[in-house]
Protein backbone atom coordinates (compact mmCIF):
# COMPACT_ATOMS: atom_id res chain seq x y z
CA UNK A 1 0.00 0.00 0.00
CA UNK A 2 1.30 3.45 -0.95
CA UNK A 3 0.63 6.46 1.27
CA UNK A 4 0.79 10.03 -0.02
CA UNK A 5 1.27 12.68 2.65
CA UNK A 6 1.57 16.43 2.61
CA UNK A 7 2.56 19.00 5.20
CA UNK A 8 -0.30 20.99 6.62
CA UNK A 9 -0.40 24.57 5.30
CA UNK A 10 -0.53 25.74 8.91
CA UNK A 11 2.63 23.92 9.92
CA UNK A 12 5.37 26.47 10.60
CA UNK A 13 8.77 26.42 12.17
CA UNK A 14 9.54 28.50 15.24
CA UNK A 15 10.57 31.49 13.14
CA UNK A 16 7.27 31.44 11.26
CA UNK A 17 4.63 30.87 13.92
CA UNK A 18 1.16 32.26 13.25
CA UNK A 19 1.74 34.94 15.89
CA UNK A 20 5.00 35.93 14.25
CA UNK A 21 3.39 36.08 10.83
CA UNK A 22 0.57 38.26 12.10
CA UNK A 23 3.03 40.57 13.84
CA UNK A 24 5.07 41.08 10.67
CA UNK A 25 1.90 41.57 8.66
CA UNK A 26 0.69 44.22 11.11
CA UNK A 27 4.00 46.08 10.86
CA UNK A 28 3.78 46.04 7.05
CA UNK A 29 0.24 47.39 7.16
CA UNK A 30 1.20 50.15 9.57
CA UNK A 31 3.99 51.26 7.24
CA UNK A 32 1.33 51.89 4.60
CA UNK A 33 -0.87 53.70 7.13
CA UNK A 34 2.00 56.00 8.10
CA UNK A 35 2.56 56.86 4.43
CA UNK A 36 -1.11 57.77 4.11
CA UNK A 37 -0.96 60.01 7.17
CA UNK A 38 2.12 61.76 5.79
CA UNK A 39 0.24 62.47 2.57
CA UNK A 40 -2.80 63.91 4.34
CA UNK A 41 -0.61 65.99 6.63
CA UNK A 42 1.31 67.47 3.70
CA UNK A 43 -1.68 68.09 1.46
CA UNK A 44 -4.57 68.80 3.82
CA UNK A 45 -3.32 69.46 7.34
CA UNK A 46 -2.99 67.95 10.81
CA UNK A 47 -6.75 67.62 11.36
CA UNK A 48 -6.80 64.92 8.71
CA UNK A 49 -4.05 62.98 10.44
CA UNK A 50 -5.91 63.20 13.74
CA UNK A 51 -9.08 61.92 12.09
CA UNK A 52 -7.20 59.07 10.40
CA UNK A 53 -5.54 58.01 13.65
CA UNK A 54 -8.86 58.15 15.48
CA UNK A 55 -10.44 56.02 12.75
CA UNK A 56 -7.73 53.40 13.27
CA UNK A 57 -8.27 53.56 17.04
CA UNK A 58 -12.04 53.21 16.58
CA UNK A 59 -11.67 50.08 14.51
CA UNK A 60 -9.11 48.47 16.83
CA UNK A 61 -11.09 49.25 19.99
CA UNK A 62 -14.35 48.00 18.47
CA UNK A 63 -12.64 44.79 17.33
CA UNK A 64 -11.13 44.19 20.76
CA UNK A 65 -14.38 44.90 22.62
CA UNK A 66 -16.26 42.53 20.30
CA UNK A 67 -13.69 39.80 20.93
CA UNK A 68 -13.79 40.34 24.71
CA UNK A 69 -17.58 40.20 24.89
CA UNK A 70 -17.60 37.06 22.74
CA UNK A 71 -14.99 35.40 24.96
CA UNK A 72 -16.96 36.23 28.11
CA UNK A 73 -20.22 35.04 26.55
CA UNK A 74 -18.68 31.72 25.53
CA UNK A 75 -16.79 31.36 28.86
CA UNK A 76 -13.33 31.43 27.33
CA UNK A 77 -10.17 32.92 28.79
CA UNK A 78 -10.17 36.47 27.47
CA UNK A 79 -6.41 36.89 27.20
CA UNK A 80 -5.86 33.56 25.49
CA UNK A 81 -8.76 34.11 23.10
CA UNK A 82 -7.62 37.55 21.95
CA UNK A 83 -4.01 36.42 21.63
CA UNK A 84 -4.95 33.74 19.11
CA UNK A 85 -7.85 35.49 17.39
CA UNK A 86 -5.76 38.33 15.93
CA UNK A 87 -8.40 41.09 15.81
CA UNK A 88 -5.69 43.73 15.30
CA UNK A 89 -4.92 42.60 11.74
CA UNK A 90 -8.57 42.67 10.69
CA UNK A 91 -9.07 46.14 12.20
CA UNK A 92 -5.99 47.58 10.48
CA UNK A 93 -6.85 46.11 7.06
CA UNK A 94 -10.44 47.35 7.30
CA UNK A 95 -9.34 50.86 8.24
CA UNK A 96 -6.92 51.00 5.32
CA UNK A 97 -9.70 50.12 2.86
CA UNK A 98 -11.91 53.09 3.74
CA UNK A 99 -11.57 56.77 2.74
CA UNK A 100 -10.48 59.23 5.38
CA UNK A 101 -13.91 60.91 5.16
CA UNK A 102 -15.52 57.84 6.79
CA UNK A 103 -17.31 58.57 10.05
CA UNK A 104 -16.38 56.88 13.33
CA UNK A 105 -19.87 55.41 13.54
CA UNK A 106 -19.65 53.79 10.10
CA UNK A 107 -16.22 52.26 10.76
CA UNK A 108 -17.25 51.12 14.23
CA UNK A 109 -20.30 49.28 12.85
CA UNK A 110 -18.23 47.80 10.03
CA UNK A 111 -15.56 46.63 12.49
CA UNK A 112 -18.18 44.85 14.58
CA UNK A 113 -19.57 43.09 11.53
CA UNK A 114 -16.06 42.18 10.37
CA UNK A 115 -15.18 40.52 13.67
CA UNK A 116 -18.49 39.00 14.71
CA UNK A 117 -20.19 38.06 11.45
CA UNK A 118 -17.02 37.73 9.42
CA UNK A 119 -15.11 35.52 11.86
CA UNK A 120 -16.49 34.67 15.31
CA UNK A 121 -19.84 33.39 14.14
CA UNK A 122 -18.03 30.72 12.11
CA UNK A 123 -16.02 29.54 15.09
CA UNK A 124 -13.21 32.08 15.24
CA UNK A 125 -9.87 32.51 13.55
CA UNK A 126 -9.08 29.71 11.14
CA UNK A 127 -12.71 28.71 10.61
CA UNK A 128 -14.11 31.76 8.86
CA UNK A 129 -15.36 31.40 5.29
CA UNK A 130 -15.04 35.06 4.31
CA UNK A 131 -12.22 37.53 4.67
CA UNK A 132 -13.35 39.43 7.81
CA UNK A 133 -12.10 42.83 6.66
CA UNK A 134 -13.89 42.28 3.35
CA UNK A 135 -17.13 41.67 5.22
CA UNK A 136 -16.71 44.95 7.09
CA UNK A 137 -15.93 46.87 3.92
CA UNK A 138 -19.00 45.39 2.24
CA UNK A 139 -21.16 46.71 5.08
CA UNK A 140 -19.92 50.24 4.37
CA UNK A 141 -20.42 49.78 0.62
CA UNK A 142 -23.96 48.50 0.95
CA UNK A 143 -25.41 50.32 3.94
CA UNK A 144 -23.19 53.14 5.18
CA UNK A 145 -21.96 54.75 1.96
CA UNK A 146 -23.36 58.13 3.01
CA UNK A 147 -21.73 58.13 6.45
CA UNK A 148 -19.12 60.85 6.15
CA UNK A 149 -18.03 63.66 8.43
CA UNK A 150 -18.45 67.35 7.79
CA UNK A 151 -14.93 68.44 8.74
CA UNK A 152 -13.03 65.99 6.53
CA UNK A 153 -13.18 66.14 2.75
CA UNK A 154 -11.89 64.23 -0.25
CA UNK A 155 -12.19 64.69 -4.00
CA UNK A 156 -13.30 62.22 -6.66
CA UNK A 157 -11.12 59.10 -6.80
CA UNK A 158 -9.60 57.66 -10.00
CA UNK A 159 -11.94 54.65 -9.86
CA UNK A 160 -15.14 56.68 -9.43
CA UNK A 161 -14.01 59.07 -12.18
CA UNK A 162 -13.31 56.21 -14.58
CA UNK A 163 -16.65 54.60 -13.74
CA UNK A 164 -18.30 57.91 -14.56
CA UNK A 165 -16.52 57.80 -17.94
CA UNK A 166 -17.97 54.37 -18.70
CA UNK A 167 -14.68 52.52 -18.07
CA UNK A 168 -13.40 53.42 -21.51
CA UNK A 169 -11.72 56.52 -22.96
CA UNK A 170 -10.65 56.33 -26.60
CA UNK A 171 -9.68 59.90 -27.38
CA UNK A 172 -5.96 60.49 -26.69
CA UNK A 173 -6.43 64.13 -25.67
CA UNK A 174 -9.26 63.25 -23.28
CA UNK A 175 -7.16 60.40 -21.85
CA UNK A 176 -4.26 62.74 -21.15
CA UNK A 177 -6.50 65.28 -19.50
CA UNK A 178 -8.25 62.57 -17.48
CA UNK A 179 -5.00 61.15 -16.12
CA UNK A 180 -3.64 64.63 -15.39
CA UNK A 181 -6.33 65.02 -12.73
CA UNK A 182 -4.43 62.47 -10.64
CA UNK A 183 -0.89 63.34 -11.70
CA UNK A 184 -0.65 60.71 -14.43
CA UNK A 185 0.17 57.02 -14.17
CA UNK A 186 3.41 57.83 -12.38
CA UNK A 187 1.55 59.46 -9.51
CA UNK A 188 -0.95 56.59 -9.40
CA UNK A 189 2.07 54.34 -8.81
CA UNK A 190 3.42 56.59 -6.07
CA UNK A 191 0.01 57.14 -4.49
CA UNK A 192 0.22 60.88 -3.79
CA UNK A 193 -3.51 61.46 -4.22
CA UNK A 194 -6.60 61.07 -1.99
CA UNK A 195 -8.44 57.75 -1.87
CA UNK A 196 -8.89 54.85 0.53
CA UNK A 197 -6.24 55.33 3.18
CA UNK A 198 -4.13 52.28 2.42
CA UNK A 199 -4.86 51.67 -1.23
CA UNK A 200 -3.24 54.53 -3.10
CA UNK A 201 0.52 53.85 -3.12
CA UNK A 202 0.91 50.83 -5.37
CA UNK A 203 4.70 51.13 -5.18
CA UNK A 204 4.80 50.97 -1.39
CA UNK A 205 2.33 48.07 -1.35
CA UNK A 206 4.52 46.18 -3.84
CA UNK A 207 7.65 46.77 -1.75
CA UNK A 208 5.96 45.66 1.47
CA UNK A 209 4.48 42.67 -0.37
CA UNK A 210 7.92 41.61 -1.66
CA UNK A 211 9.33 41.77 1.86
CA UNK A 212 6.44 39.76 3.31
CA UNK A 213 6.76 37.19 0.53
CA UNK A 214 10.51 36.91 1.25
CA UNK A 215 9.68 36.36 4.90
CA UNK A 216 7.12 33.72 3.85
CA UNK A 217 4.34 35.69 5.49
CA UNK A 218 2.30 35.47 2.29
CA UNK A 219 2.29 33.36 -0.87
CA UNK A 220 3.60 35.54 -3.71
CA UNK A 221 1.86 33.42 -6.35
CA UNK A 222 -1.63 34.70 -5.48
CA UNK A 223 -0.96 38.45 -5.98
CA UNK A 224 1.35 37.79 -8.94
CA UNK A 225 -1.26 35.70 -10.79
CA UNK A 226 -4.11 38.03 -9.77
CA UNK A 227 -2.42 41.24 -10.93
CA UNK A 228 -0.90 39.57 -13.98
CA UNK A 229 -4.26 38.17 -15.08
CA UNK A 230 -5.97 41.55 -14.69
CA UNK A 231 -3.22 43.10 -16.79
CA UNK A 232 -3.64 40.52 -19.58
CA UNK A 233 -7.46 40.64 -19.56
CA UNK A 234 -7.59 44.44 -19.69
CA UNK A 235 -4.83 44.58 -22.31
CA UNK A 236 -6.99 42.45 -24.61
CA UNK A 237 -9.91 44.81 -23.97
CA UNK A 238 -7.67 47.80 -24.68
CA UNK A 239 -6.43 46.33 -27.97
CA UNK A 240 -9.98 45.42 -29.04
CA UNK A 241 -11.11 49.01 -28.43
CA UNK A 242 -8.05 50.73 -29.86
CA UNK A 243 -6.89 51.98 -26.47
CA UNK A 244 -3.27 52.26 -25.35
CA UNK A 245 -1.44 50.32 -22.63
CA UNK A 246 -2.30 53.05 -20.14
CA UNK A 247 -5.63 51.22 -19.77
CA UNK A 248 -4.40 47.97 -18.15
CA UNK A 249 -1.93 49.99 -16.07
CA UNK A 250 -4.79 52.15 -14.79
CA UNK A 251 -6.75 49.03 -13.77
CA UNK A 252 -3.77 47.77 -11.77
CA UNK A 253 -2.69 51.03 -10.15
CA UNK A 254 -6.06 52.63 -9.38
CA UNK A 255 -8.41 51.61 -6.63
CA UNK A 256 -7.75 48.81 -4.17
CA UNK A 257 -6.54 46.13 -6.58
CA UNK A 258 -2.91 46.11 -5.45
CA UNK A 259 -3.85 46.33 -1.76
CA UNK A 260 -6.44 43.58 -2.11
CA UNK A 261 -4.02 41.37 -4.02
CA UNK A 262 -1.27 41.63 -1.38
CA UNK A 263 -3.16 41.86 1.92
CA UNK A 264 -6.60 40.32 1.39
CA UNK A 265 -6.42 37.74 -1.39
CA UNK A 266 -3.45 36.10 0.34
CA UNK A 267 -5.40 35.32 3.51
CA UNK A 268 -4.45 31.63 4.08
CA UNK A 269 -7.71 30.89 5.88
CA UNK A 270 -10.03 31.90 3.03
CA UNK A 271 -8.07 30.85 -0.05
CA UNK A 272 -7.26 27.30 -1.24
CA UNK A 273 -4.42 25.34 0.36
CA UNK A 274 -3.00 23.78 -2.81
CA UNK A 275 -0.69 25.63 -5.19
CA UNK A 276 -2.82 24.83 -8.22
CA UNK A 277 -5.95 25.79 -6.30
CA UNK A 278 -4.50 29.18 -5.39
CA UNK A 279 -3.59 29.88 -9.00
CA UNK A 280 -7.15 29.06 -10.11
CA UNK A 281 -8.44 31.17 -7.22
CA UNK A 282 -6.30 34.16 -8.29
CA UNK A 283 -7.46 33.90 -11.90
CA UNK A 284 -11.06 33.83 -10.69
CA UNK A 285 -10.40 36.99 -8.67
CA UNK A 286 -9.08 38.72 -11.78
CA UNK A 287 -12.08 37.69 -13.89
CA UNK A 288 -14.60 38.90 -11.31
CA UNK A 289 -12.75 42.15 -10.65
CA UNK A 290 -12.72 43.11 -14.33
CA UNK A 291 -16.36 42.08 -14.92
CA UNK A 292 -17.62 43.91 -11.82
CA UNK A 293 -15.73 47.05 -12.78
CA UNK A 294 -16.95 47.11 -16.35
CA UNK A 295 -20.52 45.93 -15.92
CA UNK A 296 -21.71 47.09 -12.50
CA UNK A 297 -21.83 50.19 -10.37
CA UNK A 298 -19.84 48.67 -7.51
CA UNK A 299 -16.70 50.69 -6.71
CA UNK A 300 -13.44 48.96 -7.56
CA UNK A 301 -14.81 45.43 -7.62
CA UNK A 302 -11.93 43.98 -5.58
CA UNK A 303 -13.67 43.35 -2.26
CA UNK A 304 -16.73 41.76 -3.87
CA UNK A 305 -14.49 39.59 -6.07
CA UNK A 306 -12.62 38.38 -2.98
CA UNK A 307 -15.81 37.61 -1.05
CA UNK A 308 -17.30 35.69 -3.98
CA UNK A 309 -14.12 33.67 -4.49
CA UNK A 310 -14.04 32.98 -0.74
CA UNK A 311 -17.27 31.06 -1.25
CA UNK A 312 -15.79 29.13 -4.16
CA UNK A 313 -12.54 28.36 -2.30
CA UNK A 314 -13.77 25.14 -0.60
CA UNK A 315 -14.90 23.79 -3.96
CA UNK A 316 -11.54 24.60 -5.53
CA UNK A 317 -9.83 22.84 -2.62
CA UNK A 318 -12.01 19.78 -3.11
CA UNK A 319 -11.27 19.62 -6.84
CA UNK A 320 -7.52 20.11 -6.45
CA UNK A 321 -6.99 18.13 -3.25
CA UNK A 322 -4.58 15.26 -3.80
CA UNK A 323 -3.03 16.70 -6.94
CA UNK A 324 0.70 16.16 -6.79
CA UNK A 325 3.78 16.30 -8.98
CA UNK A 326 2.41 13.17 -10.63
CA UNK A 327 -0.59 15.12 -11.89
CA UNK A 328 1.18 18.08 -13.46
CA UNK A 329 -0.69 17.68 -16.73
CA UNK A 330 -4.03 17.57 -14.94
CA UNK A 331 -3.65 20.83 -13.04
CA UNK A 332 -1.86 22.54 -15.93
CA UNK A 333 -4.85 21.87 -18.17
CA UNK A 334 -7.27 23.00 -15.44
CA UNK A 335 -5.40 26.26 -14.91
CA UNK A 336 -5.19 26.87 -18.65
CA UNK A 337 -8.92 26.21 -19.12
CA UNK A 338 -9.77 28.57 -16.23
CA UNK A 339 -7.62 31.29 -17.77
CA UNK A 340 -9.11 30.89 -21.26
CA UNK A 341 -12.66 30.97 -19.88
CA UNK A 342 -11.73 34.11 -17.94
CA UNK A 343 -10.26 35.66 -21.07
CA UNK A 344 -13.50 35.05 -22.97
CA UNK A 345 -15.73 36.37 -20.17
CA UNK A 346 -13.73 39.54 -19.63
CA UNK A 347 -13.53 40.16 -23.37
CA UNK A 348 -17.32 39.90 -23.60
CA UNK A 349 -17.65 42.27 -20.62
CA UNK A 350 -15.42 44.81 -22.35
CA UNK A 351 -16.79 44.32 -25.84
CA UNK A 352 -19.12 47.09 -26.88
CA UNK A 353 -18.16 49.50 -24.11
CA UNK A 354 -18.95 53.04 -25.15
CA UNK A 355 -17.09 56.04 -23.68
CA UNK A 356 -19.26 58.52 -21.84
CA UNK A 357 -18.77 62.23 -22.26
CA UNK A 358 -16.42 63.67 -19.66
CA UNK A 359 -16.79 67.31 -18.79
CA UNK A 360 -13.58 69.02 -17.71
CA UNK A 361 -13.30 72.60 -16.51
CA UNK A 362 -11.75 74.97 -19.00
CA UNK A 363 -8.35 76.52 -18.29
CA UNK A 364 -10.00 79.20 -16.17
CA UNK A 365 -12.13 76.64 -14.31
CA UNK A 366 -15.28 77.28 -16.34
CA UNK A 367 -17.95 74.61 -16.87
CA UNK A 368 -20.22 74.89 -19.93
CA UNK A 369 -23.93 75.18 -19.30
CA UNK A 370 -25.15 73.95 -22.68
CA UNK A 371 -22.90 70.91 -23.08
CA UNK A 372 -23.72 67.91 -25.26
CA UNK A 373 -23.36 65.38 -22.45
CA UNK A 374 -26.14 62.81 -22.22
CA UNK A 375 -24.87 61.03 -19.12
CA UNK A 376 -26.15 61.41 -15.54
CA UNK A 377 -28.69 64.01 -16.60
CA UNK A 378 -30.95 65.55 -13.93
CA UNK A 379 -34.63 64.65 -13.83
CA UNK A 380 -37.40 67.18 -13.33
CA UNK A 381 -39.27 66.34 -10.15
CA UNK A 382 -41.63 69.33 -10.04
CA UNK A 383 -42.56 72.24 -12.29
CA UNK A 384 -44.67 75.23 -11.24
CA UNK A 385 -45.45 78.60 -12.76
CA UNK A 386 -46.17 81.92 -11.11
CA UNK A 387 -46.56 84.88 -13.44
CA UNK A 388 -43.68 84.97 -15.85
CA UNK A 389 -41.40 82.83 -13.63
CA UNK A 390 -41.31 79.06 -14.09
CA UNK A 391 -39.79 77.10 -11.19
CA UNK A 392 -38.18 73.70 -11.75
CA UNK A 393 -37.09 71.29 -9.02
CA UNK A 394 -34.63 68.70 -10.33
CA UNK A 395 -32.90 65.63 -8.98
CA UNK A 396 -29.32 66.12 -10.19
CA UNK A 397 -26.81 63.25 -9.76
CA UNK A 398 -23.56 64.48 -8.22
CA UNK A 399 -20.49 62.79 -6.77
CA UNK A 400 -22.46 61.00 -4.05
CA UNK A 401 -24.88 59.55 -6.60
CA UNK A 402 -21.97 58.08 -8.58
CA UNK A 403 -21.00 56.16 -5.44
CA UNK A 404 -24.53 54.81 -5.00
CA UNK A 405 -25.97 57.57 -2.80
CA UNK A 406 -28.63 60.24 -3.24
CA UNK A 407 -28.64 62.94 -5.91
CA UNK A 408 -28.59 66.67 -5.22
CA UNK A 409 -31.89 68.55 -5.32
CA UNK A 410 -31.70 71.78 -7.35
CA UNK A 411 -34.27 74.56 -7.80
CA UNK A 412 -34.02 76.61 -11.01
CA UNK A 413 -36.19 79.67 -11.66
CA UNK A 414 -36.41 80.97 -15.24
CA UNK A 415 -38.22 84.05 -16.56
CA UNK A 416 -40.11 82.66 -19.56
CA UNK A 417 -40.54 86.10 -21.14
CA UNK A 418 -36.81 86.85 -21.33
CA UNK A 419 -35.60 83.20 -21.26
CA UNK A 420 -33.21 84.18 -18.47
CA UNK A 421 -32.28 82.50 -15.20
CA UNK A 422 -33.80 84.35 -12.27
CA UNK A 423 -32.10 82.29 -9.56
CA UNK A 424 -30.67 78.88 -8.70
CA UNK A 425 -30.85 77.28 -5.26
CA UNK A 426 -29.69 73.97 -3.79
CA UNK A 427 -32.52 72.40 -1.81
CA UNK A 428 -30.47 69.37 -0.77
CA UNK A 429 -26.71 68.89 -1.18
CA UNK A 430 -25.83 65.22 -0.74
CA UNK A 431 -22.22 65.31 -1.93
CA UNK A 432 -19.09 65.21 0.26
CA UNK A 433 -19.64 67.42 3.32
CA UNK A 434 -17.27 70.36 3.37
CA UNK A 435 -16.38 70.05 -0.32
CA UNK A 436 -19.16 68.95 -2.66
CA UNK A 437 -21.77 70.67 -0.54
CA UNK A 438 -20.04 74.02 -1.21
CA UNK A 439 -22.36 74.28 -4.21
CA UNK A 440 -24.78 75.81 -1.69
CA UNK A 441 -22.57 78.88 -1.38
CA UNK A 442 -24.30 81.97 -2.74
CA UNK A 443 -21.19 83.15 -4.58
CA UNK A 444 -21.26 79.99 -6.69
CA UNK A 445 -25.03 80.08 -7.31
CA UNK A 446 -25.06 83.78 -8.25
CA UNK A 447 -23.04 82.92 -11.37
CA UNK A 448 -26.16 81.41 -12.94
CA UNK A 449 -28.28 84.54 -12.56
CA UNK A 450 -28.73 86.30 -15.88
CA UNK A 451 -27.71 83.37 -18.11
CA UNK A 452 -29.94 83.26 -21.20
CA UNK A 453 -31.01 80.35 -23.35
CA UNK A 454 -29.56 82.06 -26.44
CA UNK A 455 -26.05 82.26 -24.97
CA UNK A 456 -24.75 78.79 -25.87
CA UNK A 457 -21.23 79.74 -24.75
CA UNK A 458 -22.30 80.46 -21.18
CA UNK A 459 -20.14 78.90 -18.49
CA UNK A 460 -19.63 79.06 -14.73
CA UNK A 461 -16.62 78.60 -12.45
CA UNK A 462 -16.66 75.22 -10.73
CA UNK A 463 -16.11 74.88 -7.00
CA UNK A 464 -12.45 73.96 -6.53
CA UNK A 465 -12.10 70.21 -5.99
CA UNK A 466 -15.82 69.60 -6.57
CA UNK A 467 -16.20 69.52 -10.35
CA UNK A 468 -18.75 66.69 -10.36
CA UNK A 469 -20.95 68.49 -7.81
CA UNK A 470 -20.69 71.77 -9.75
CA UNK A 471 -21.56 69.97 -12.98
CA UNK A 472 -24.73 68.58 -11.42
CA UNK A 473 -26.00 72.14 -10.89
CA UNK A 474 -24.95 73.27 -14.38
CA UNK A 475 -26.77 70.32 -15.91
CA UNK A 476 -29.88 71.12 -13.87
CA UNK A 477 -29.96 74.62 -15.37
CA UNK A 478 -29.51 73.19 -18.87
CA UNK A 479 -32.32 70.64 -18.47
CA UNK A 480 -34.66 73.32 -17.08
CA UNK A 481 -33.91 75.54 -20.09
CA UNK A 482 -34.45 72.68 -22.53
CA UNK A 483 -37.76 71.72 -20.90
CA UNK A 484 -39.00 75.30 -21.09
CA UNK A 485 -37.99 75.74 -24.73
CA UNK A 486 -38.86 72.39 -26.24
Amino acid sequence: MKFLTKVSPNNRDNDHSTSGIMAELSVGLMVIFVFSMVFYFQEYGMEYVIHGVLLMATSIITALVTEVVFALATKRKVGYHIRYSYPLVTAIILTLTVPISTSFFALGVASFFAIFFGKLIFGGFGHNIFNPAGVGRMVIFSSLVGSTVADVTTSATPISSMANAGWLIKDAAVTEKFLEQFGGLGNLLLGWYPGAMGETSALLIILVGIYLAYRKVLDWKVPAVYVGSVFIFTTIIALANGVGLWYPMFHILAGGLMFGAVFMATDPVTNPTTISGRIIYAIGLAVLTVIIRLQSSLPGGVVYAILIMNMVSPLIDKLTDGWSIYSVKKYTVSIAVTFVVGLVLTFLAGNGLEPKAIEFPSEDGGLPIFSESSDNLPEIVEQTEEGSVVTFVLSAPGYHALEGGDANSIEVKINKDTNTVESVAVLAANDTPGLGDRITEQGFLDQFTGITFDDKSASIDAVSGATVSSTSVAKAVRIAFEELNK
